[in-house]
């Protein structure tokens, strides 16, 4: 199974790229959600994750949770339908979890789709955005989604307030296979708040958990002068960003 959809994958990623063996791109037996990754020391991901092209078109924010994500959940959705009062993510109805990605995982949907220029286009494509999976990038208490669509080809950033749509119809083949590969992992997702997972105190519990800590904790950023800042009021404040009224779920 596991290399079935490594294989899954590495079939639409060939289109894109040079074609060179597999072991060195995948490697053999490798799971892409790392079932048999070792969770509690995680290796670095390499920061340059996006593209230029997508680089130029989502915000900083966004992009950093992303290049810096310390994990990267899977959830399948869809649309909520009315009177929906169920779990939700970005306003879609979470149908299910598909997993956390590994290491592996990770690099190989940088490899095939985050940084590969060639599955986006410019042009207007007029289609209305089937959701299918969400990844969710988190990087402290910040976080960065990731909406893939297949139907109508196309990824959609979401960072609080701003939201980006790309179109992706020259990668339709790529988003397809990751689409299907993920949705087929789909379990029945349970709150994480209800089973207390969402602790966010930011102190290890455990001496796996200050393992992680001594292994991978990235330095301290310098602190910042509160006492020397400039009152709020005296900044000048910008306009609320107002919402396109086209839609986020629409290519045009």
């Amino acid at each position: 199974m596991k290399k079935f959809l490594l294989l899954l994958l590495a079939s639409s990623a060939l289109s894109f790229q040079d074609v060179r063996a597999e072991e060195d791109m995948f490697g053999v037996g490798e799971d892409i959600l790392g079932e048999s990754a070792d969770i509690s020391t995680p290796e670095p991901v390499a920061k340059d994750t996006l593209s230029s092209y997508l680089s130029n078109r989502i915000t900083q924010a966004s992009a950093r949770s992303i290049n810096k994500a310390e994990k990267v959940y899977c959830y399948t959705v869809d649309y909520a339908p009315a009177e929906y009062d169920g779990y939700t993510i970005d306003d879609l109805a979470v149908k299910g979890f598909c997993g956390e990605l590994s290491t592996e995982g990770r690099n190989l949907m940088k490899e095939v789709l985050l940084q590969n220029n060639s599955a986006y286009s410019n042009s207007v494509a007029n289609c209305q955005i089937s959701p299918k999976i969400v990844l969710r990038y988190v990087y402290g208490l910040e976080h960065t989604d990731v909406l893939l669509s297949d139907t109508c080809p196309s990824l959609t950033f979401f960072h609080g307030r701003d939201i980006t749509t790309v179109n992706a119809t020259p990668g339709a083949a790529i988003i397809e296979k990751i689409v299907g590969a993920y949705t087929g992992l789909e379990e029945k997702f349970y709150s994480p708040a209800l089973l207390g997972q969402t602790v966010g105190n930011g102190q290890p519990q455990t001496q796996a958990q200050k393992e992680i800590i001594r292994l991978n904790a990235p330095a301290e950023a310098p602190r910042k002068k509160w006492s020397n800042a400039t009152p709020a009021e005296n900044q000048p404040q910008e306009e609320p960003q107002q919402p396109k009224k086209s839609g986020w779920n629409k290519l045009k």
